[in-house]
């Protein structure tokens, strides 16, 4: 019988545990390759997941001009007049300078006071006497649209994608379309004391351009009429903190030029709210103003 090469020489063997050394280190090596490569893989998974839910936690970033905000600039301060002392005046075509000359564009403040129609006294009052100022109660100019500019109070402001709703502590309400829709003609709807609205966003600035509104007086002598335009923006600044209220009146029948001015906002400290104005609609001196007694 023939014996294998292996089986005269001891030379053999020793190879065969040689190599099977070899493949023992080269198989450790590989599965600690793969175990490496496999923690790496996990690890990549763990941050991407960590990653994802830092994402999902983080909130999307609310229009800047959303939120509470209250007037605080000190323009016509301690006088009804003030606004047109302190502001640039409206410059008037000689029509509508004939128009005002002719008690055409009273109606207070944007169009209206607080109370309606405000009724002048046949004569004058003595000291302390008191007579009814307005024709209406718990309104705005007469109805519960909100006005087109602000006295002290503050105003809330919400929106989506597709809408702006202004609220004051009157309980008026202003409605803003961010659709994307353009402003009806003059006669597909009735006037109103905040016209038709529509806006957009240009950066954190919301644009805001309104017509169709009821005849009516406007800040620092110019008047309106249901042809005016008005551009608003509200531009918030760097911090959310602050605001301003520019407007832009434009008729050509109206102004020689442009009328501007602005106004002036803080955001409300968080947890306040701008309070409900009281008003008891049942009680007839609600509507009634004293002439004040003298000052010492």
């Amino acid at each position: 019988m023939r014996l294998t090469r292996c089986g005269v020489n001891r030379s053999c063997h020793r190879r065969s545990s040689n190599e099977s050394f070899k493949e023992m280190i080269l198989t450790r090596q590989q599965s600690i390759r793969t175990a490496m490569s496999r923690a790496a893989f996990t690890a990549s998974i763990v941050l991407i997941g960590m990653s994802s839910a830092g994402a999902q936690q983080t909130p999307a970033k609310p229009p800047v001009v959303e939120g509470d905000w209250v007037r605080t600039d000190t323009n016509g301060s301690g006088s009804f007049d003030g606004l047109t002392k302190t502001y640039k005046p409206a410059s008037l075509t000689p029509a509508a300078q004939a128009l005002m000359a002719n008690g055409g564009g009273r109606g207070g403040r944007g169009g209206g006071g607080r109370g309606g129609q405000t009724t002048e006294p046949a004569q004058a009052h003595v000291v302390g006497q008191p007579y009814v100022t307005g024709s209406q109660t718990c309104r705005f100019s007469g109805a519960a649209q909100l006005g087109m500019e602000y006295d002290s109070e503050g105003f809330h402001l919400v929106m989506n994608k597709n809408e702006a709703v202004f609220l004051q502590e009157r309980g008026a309400t202003r409605h803003v379309y961010l659709d994307g829709r353009a402003l009806p003609t003059p006669d597909v709807r009735r006037p109103t004391g905040s016209g038709y609205s529509i806006g957009h966003f240009e950066g954190d600035t919301l644009v805001v351009e309104t017509a169709d509104m009821t005849p009516g007086s406007v800040t620092a002598g110019g008047y309106r009429s249901q042809d005016s335009h008005v551009i608003q923006k509200y531009i918030p600044s760097a911090d959310g903190q602050h605001l301003v209220l520019k407007f832009i009146w434009s008729d050509p029948k109206i102004y020689v030029t442009p009328h501007e001015y602005e106004y002036t906002f803080d955001r409300m400290a968080p947890g306040s709210y701008a309070l409900e104005t009281f008003c008891d609609a049942t009680d007839p001196l609600w509507g009634q103003s004293i002439v004040p007694p003298p000052q010492q």
